[in-house]
């Protein structure tokens, strides 16, 4: 069953194989291949701080987000903790 408080499109990228997610752009952002890790968007509550450790990078922003640097085997774990209310992928922004 795919986690509620994940962004669809990182469920799908969670799912997807090393190959699909090269072949796709929207997949593919905020995964660092060489350390098998996510750059991640965190919207939460409270005290997001109890949850750093040495694998689990957090850069709090403004208004109850956060920037998270935390690899690929640990985001279900993490986004069952209370204070997180969803996490997303960051998007490609494409200028013309």
């Amino acid at each position: 069953m795919e986690n509620q408080k994940l962004e669809n499109l990182l469920n799908l990228s969670l799912q997807a194989t090393p190959e699909e997610r090269e072949q796709s752009q929207n997949l593919e952002s905020g995964y660092q291949e060489a350390t098998r890790t996510w750059e991640l968007i965190v919207k939460y509550h409270g005290n997001l701080q109890q949850a750093a450790s040495e694998a689990i990078q957090i850069e709090e922003l403004l208004a109850g987000y956060a920037i998270v640097q935390i690899p690929e085997q640990l985001i279900n774990a993490f986004s069952i903790l209370e204070q997180v209310e969803y996490i997303e992928k960051p998007k490609r922004l494409f200028f013309e």
